[in-house]
């Protein structure tokens, strides 16, 4: 079996959450890593493209033969309601190439992707997203705990939990962020906005062994 994933990662230098993105990105790839090593029968087809090369001409040529079959899909960046970016250039719209992630199980930490341009992927039958109708925050200097938290999702999905069971674990996660004293009472207070933001549409039900794809064996 294969799981393919594909992470949309700003660590540009016109943006001004590119440490925490980066981080994003490679936590990430650890936890993908580690799951497959774990699992003998899963291999990883992992494509991480970063803000360097990525344009929204360059992203329909990747992203046409892998959206053949279903993946997952994470985005670590700056949105709006009707656009993902990278390098504060819109990357993923609502007008252009929403049809390329029809096959997708999309996670992001980005604000308002989880309003119009959620629903058009959905419209376009990706599987499921899990975003924020919000601004996602970030609190400055305490990226790897924001990081932690958002890695939830991830952890809770790749274990074989549904994507509403693990989209739960990430609002409880935030939750015990707000109500950890040892943390900033101002810092806590934006962990509760995202927890309040967070939106998951789709297929709620969608488990790990829905996107994997069968090896095709050669003769």
């Amino acid at each position: 079996m294969k799981l393919t994933a594909v992470t949309l990662a700003d660590d540009s230098e016109n943006c001004n959450i590119s440490e925490l993105c980066t981080i994003l990105k490679n936590n990430t790839d650890l936890l993908l890593r580690v799951f497959c090593a774990e699992h003998r029968d899963i291999s990883l087809s992992h494509n991480v493209y970063l803000s360097g090369s990525l344009t929204k001409d360059t992203l329909i040529e990747k992203m046409v033969p892998i959206n053949q079959n279903a993946f997952v899909c994470f985005w670590y960046g700056h949105g709006g309601n009707d656009s993902f970016e990278i390098g504060g250039e819109p990357i993923v719209t609502t007008t252009s190439n929403y049809y390329l992630f029809s096959n997708a199980l999309v996670y992001t930490f980005s604000c308002f992707n989880g309003t119009t341009l959620a629903d058009a992927l959905i419209r376009n039958n990706a599987l499921t997203f899990v975003g924020y109708t919000d601004v996602a925050q970030c609190p400055i200097g305490i990226d790897d705990t924001t990081a932690d938290i958002a890695m939830t999702f991830i952890s809770s999905f790749l274990s074989g939990k549904t994507a509403r069971e693990s989209c739960m674990d990430l609002k409880i996660a935030y939750e015990n962020a707000v109500f950890d004293e040892t943390i900033d009472p101002f810092v806590r207070g934006y962990y509760q906005e995202n927890r309040d933001a967070l939106t998951l549409k789709g297929n709620q039900d969608l488990v790990l062994y829905d996107i994997l794809v069968k090896e095709k064996v050669e003769e």
